[in-house]
């Protein structure tokens, strides 16, 4: 069956350049694919909160998550079903609102997550984007391991008070999706500041036993993303990602950011894994 691909649209009409149609939301027989979504209006008529302060960065959240309620909606999920979010946000002072804001939409969801800063955007007026992965669970609950709420974990050698329900693991039936694990053992203890390959020796440990928890292994893995805050850290961090993968052959990609959740942490890896 060809996927159900809706809210079809030029991207002409979203930045007066090009010529090229596109789906905002890709519906396959197992899972719901949803572009990026950010403080611009469905139709990309108009950017909410474009004045580059906190308060702005909440409102486009808030935008953010009306859009996804609605996209999900038309595509026959919602947000109880989304597994995963990945929050890339262009300045670390927008953090703790636009969390907070997420927060108020996805409490009681529990997924997992990745928050990046990165550098900007297609259009300057935005702030911050949000992705997900969402599988429908049509009568089977997906299994969620170790919720925890984020006021009471460490990012770093910090806290910080962004008021959301997240999980470190989403088993939807095959499916395996993991939170973006970084330096600190899953305890929370963060040991090691600024040694890249140290702290990716430590996220490939959380690694391993997250997967063994949701009954599958580094062979289930399907594709690993390395993010690291400097070139500098990319060998050191790639060397021990690479040395814990061992013979798993699996997808690589490399990228560095402009930051992670903390200023203490130099790398965090994102795994995806797929039950055989």
């Amino acid at each position: 069956m060809p996927h159900d691909r809706l809210r079809k649209f030029n991207i002409r009409d979203r930045f007066a350049a090009g010529d090229w149609d596109g789906a905002m939301v890709v519906r396959t027989e197992e899972e719901i694919y949803v572009s990026g979504q950010t403080g611009s209006e469905l139709d990309g008529s108009r950017t909410h909160g474009s004045g580059h302060t906190a308060e702005d960065a909440a409102i486009q959240a808030e935008i953010a998550l009306r859009n996804l309620t609605v996209l999900l909606g038309e595509a026959g999920a919602t947000l109880d079903d989304i597994c995963r979010i990945n929050v890339n946000i262009s300045d670390r002072a927008y953090r703790i609102p636009i969390y907070r804001t997420i927060g108020r939409h996805l409490r009681g969801v529990h997924p997992v997550s990745t928050g990046l800063i990165v550098n900007g955007f297609a259009r300057p007026e935005i702030v911050f984007t949000l992705d997900v992965a969402v599988v429908p669970q049509r009568g089977s609950k997906h299994t969620r391991l170790r919720r925890y709420h984020s006021d009471d974990a460490q990012y770093g050698f910090e806290r910080q008070k962004i008021g959301c329900d997240f999980c470190q693991v989403v088993r939807a039936g095959r499916r395996i999706y993991l939170r973006g694990q970084m330096g600190q053992n899953l305890e929370d203890t963060l040991t090691d500041i600024g040694d890249a390959g140290t702290q990716a020796v430590q996220a490939m440990r959380n690694v391993e036993t997250l997967l063994g928890e949701a009954g599958a292994g580094l062979s289930d893995i399907a594709k690993v993303i390395l993010y690291v805050t400097d070139r500098a850290h990319l060998a050191p961090a790639r060397e021990a990602v690479l040395r814990h993968l061992g013979a798993v052959p699996c997808v690589l990609s490399e990228i560095i950011v402009k930051g992670l959740a903390s200023p203490d942490l130099a790398m965090e890896v994102d795994v995806f894994a797929v039950q055989a």
